[in-house]
């Protein structure tokens, strides 16, 4: 497989990979890079916006627009987000160039500084620079250095702590609980909006490793197939719950009387043969959803959080505004 190209073009500027991004600085300005497609990306420039949202992301695209480029921007806590396009014939990498000196020239216009306090504790003049996960964003931030080292060591503790006193049976309750609490906006999309979302699907998953993790599973490989395999019940559980909504609403009944009397349906044979067509749609659902929610499942366990820790320090490096600082002091 090709290596996408906007990888290539921010290589081509002094910008690192880490993994399927790009990280690096910019005129004093650490930003990462994700790529949309094989010519676009939103750029995540670390600052710490203080003006009204929508006020700064007006002020901002109209600063780029006088200097000749139309970009877009999202504002968020820790960055702010711009949108980057490759056009026409003109050398990428000049291209680039140019549009990075514009966001930078228009950060600076508007009040925005590289940002100089810690992502994670809010410390002033931070030493380091590394990928931070805010949210469901990765991004390029300013931290104090021992705390990354101290997250790793946190993660490996964690980690053999839990293997030492995780539970299967205790996780497998949690992640049953967190199935069932996933399956409710499914179930509701799908009795009264008689629809079908792939996405909503991935809530059960995530829903069920949580749950595993908050009741005290044992988070290696094991915790994975028991997700999985919890995910996969959810689907004849929602056709059960749907049964109990339509006796509801079609009979009159109460609660008690439609649970005993789906439970007596749903013990015939004949009835998943009926259903049968139902079943194979929403389990197809349920795949989609396991794989749309795979990052985050496999994130959860014990290797993969010291994976992540130990990525998060790999992207770790000094942070060149202090460098800067200390040069000046010793001068």
């Amino acid at each position: 497989m090709a290596e996408n190209k906007m990888i290539v073009v921010f290589r081509a500027c002094g910008f690192k990979q880490f993994g399927m991004q790009s990280c690096g600085t910019w005129k004093g300005y650490a930003a990462s890079m994700r790529p949309l497609t094989n010519r676009s990306c939103n750029l995540d420039v670390a600052v710490r916006p203080q003006t009204p949202a929508g006020q700064l992301r007006r002020m901002l695209i109209a600063a780029c627009k006088a200097r000749g480029e139309k970009i877009g921007v999202q504002i968020g806590k820790l960055f702010v987000t711009f949108t980057l396009k490759l056009k026409g014939k003109e050398p990428a990498d000049e291209q680039l160039r140019r549009q990075l000196d514009v966001i930078t020239d228009a950060l600076r216009e508007n009040g925005l500084a590289p940002a100089d306090t810690c992502a994670i504790s809010g410390a002033e003049q931070p030493d380091s620079l590394c990928m931070v996960q805010t949210g469901a964003i990765c991004s390029y931030q300013p931290v104090m250095g021992s705390q990354i080292h101290d997250r790793k060591q946190q993660a490996v503790e964690r980690a053999e702590q839990n293997e030492q006193n995780g539970s299967y049976a205790l996780g497998i309750l949690g992640a049953l609980l967190g199935m069932l609490l996933g399956l409710i906006p499914n179930l509701l999309t799908v009795v009264w909006m008689e629809r079908i979302f792939a996405l909503l699907f991935a809530l059960v998953p995530i829903a069920a490793i949580f749950g595993y993790k908050l009741l005290g599973g044992r988070m290696d490989r094991t915790s994975i197939v028991i997700v999985i395999l919890v995910s996969l019940l959810g689907v004849p559980v929602m056709i059960y719950f749907e049964l109990v909504i339509y006796i509801v609403q079609e009979y009159g009944a109460s609660l008690k009387e439609a649970l005993s009397a789906a439970l007596e349906v749903v013990k015939e044979v004949d009835f998943w043969r009926e259903v049968s067509g139902e079943l194979l749609q929403l389990l197809l659902f349920m795949g989609l959803g396991i794989l749309f929610a795979w990052k985050t499942v496999t994130g959860q366990t014990n290797q993969g959080r010291v994976q992540l820790a130990d990525a998060q320090l790999a992207s770790l490096c000094p942070n060149p505004a202090r460098q800067n600082v200390a040069l000046e002091g010793d001068e």
